[in-house]
């Protein structure tokens, strides 16, 4: 019987052979060619379903160039009808919003990304840990730039064309006036090179440019500055006791501060329902100004081996609650800039192609309609097609349950397996 003798070049041979090779390889695909996306809401539906598991075509759009946030030639931009994997438009590509203390060391997909951070608070590690984010969203992309979107009575319209992609939309049979779901004023998408006057935008759109000048200067500081004044007297301290705030999906950070501060339940509410509570003006000048409320302490002491960070976000929208709410009271007036690394800047020039993006089921999609306008450099991948899909809407199947494992095979929806995503519906 031959044996072989044991040879450290021989193991360092076959651990390249099958174990380091492969895995760099797999990690070249995941970085240039494909990105595996959970879909967690029903946003997308009947596109798109809670628990389907999809693969997106990175260099359709164009892969990212490593340690950069610019990215190689695509074979095609987005277009109208395309469902596409985008990062979140309202979310900074830094913990804290800032980019000269902390530097991307890895994405490591599931478990989040992990940053180094060059001036923690003495005890606290160098590592920080964002599980939850930068987050991706999908959506449908419903207009380029030069496109007009408009939303009249639920129904989309695109360069004045009703439900420009049949059978791609989900609406109930009633409407709710004044909320962005239903009623959307014509919006003009801009395209590269296209200057913005600042100075005579209403306060959401001027977020969703702000949001947008983010999105296409990611080593800036970009924020949004309020003054409020009573009687031309700086009133930054003010209270509104009848803040009036509707019941949407979007405005998870201001019905909470107005219910808790009113003790307002929730039983009963509805979407489109309007509640009535005390709001403070500071919790609007903080989050316009940071766009962000962090969920773990930054100056808290966190003694392991990584410093977790995650946020909740401030949509846009609520600043229309705001300007409303000001707008009741004749001696009060809202003042807003946007700052550029501490300046004020009153005109921009767009440098990149723009584009609009809502959830097939419209009815329940947080998406352009609330938080703006996505610049190609957020876009990161086509949806291609359905790898696997499990339906847990019930909550019946926990890993942590093994009584449950039984019901794997039944729960598994086999027949969206290798669906091509484009072809759904038709």
């Amino acid at each position: 019987m031959d044996t072989k003798k044991f040879s450290v070049p021989g193991v360092v041979k076959a651990a390249l052979r099958e174990v380091i090779i492969p895995i760099a390889c797999a990690l070249i695909v995941i970085q240039y060619v494909i990105q595996a996306f959970q879909i967690p809401s029903g946003s997308m539906e009947d596109t798109l379903l809670t628990g389907d598991f999809i693969l997106g075509l990175k260099f359709t759009y164009g892969s990212p160039v490593p340690f950069t946030h610019s990215k190689f030639p695509g074979f095609t931009d987005p277009k109208v009808g395309d469902v596409v994997i985008f990062r979140y438009p309202g979310e900074p590509a830094y913990p804290d919003y800032d980019y000269k203390r902390y530097t991307h060391l890895a994405d490591a997909l599931m478990f989040g990304n992990f940053y180094w951070d060059s001036k923690p608070i003495p005890g606290n590690p160098h590592l920080v840990h964002f599980a939850d984010g930068p987050k991706d969203f999908i959506k449908r992309c419903v207009a380029v730039s030069g496109d007009t979107i408009e939303v009249s009575s639920g129904v989309l319209s695109q360069n004045g064309v009703k439900n420009p992609i049949p059978g791609k939309g989900k609406y109930t049979a009633y409407f709710r006036s004044g909320v962005a779901r239903d009623s959307l004023e014509k919006i003009h998408v801009p395209v590269p090179g296209e200057k913005i006057d600042l100075t005579s935008l209403s306060l959401p759109r001027l977020w969703w440019i702000r949001s947008l000048m983010m999105q296409e200067n990611p080593e800036k500081k970009v924020e949004l500055e309020l003054n409020l004044y009573k009687d031309s007297v700086n009133a930054d301290d003010y209270l509104f006791e009848k803040f009036r705030v509707p019941v949407e999906n979007d405005r998870g950070l201001l019905l909470n501060a107005v219910m808790s501060q009113g003790q307002i339940m929730g039983v009963g509410l509805r979407q489109g329902d309007t509640i009535e509570g005390p709001a403070k003006f500071a919790m609007f000048k903080q989050l316009s100004r940071t766009g962000f409320l962090p969920r773990y302490n930054p100056n808290g002491h966190y003694p392991g081996k990584t410093r977790p960070v995650s946020y909740d976000y401030f949509e846009g929208s609520q600043l229309g609650d705001l300007a409303y709410n000001v707008s009741l009271d004749s001696t009060l007036r809202l003042e807003a800039n946007i700052l550029v690394d501490g300046e004020k800047v009153t005109q921009y020039e767009v440098k990149y192609p723009v584009y609009f993006m809502m959830g097939d089921n419209r009815d329940n999609s947080a998406d352009s309609r609330y938080w703006g306008f996505v610049s190609k450099r957020n876009i990161k991948a086509k949806a291609f097609v359905v790898y696997f899909s499990f339906d847990n809407s019930d909550g019946s199947f926990s890993f942590g349950n093994p009584f449950s494992w039984f019901k794997i095979p039944f729960q598994i929806r086999w027949t969206r397996i290798g669906k091509i995503i484009h072809m759904i519906g038709e």
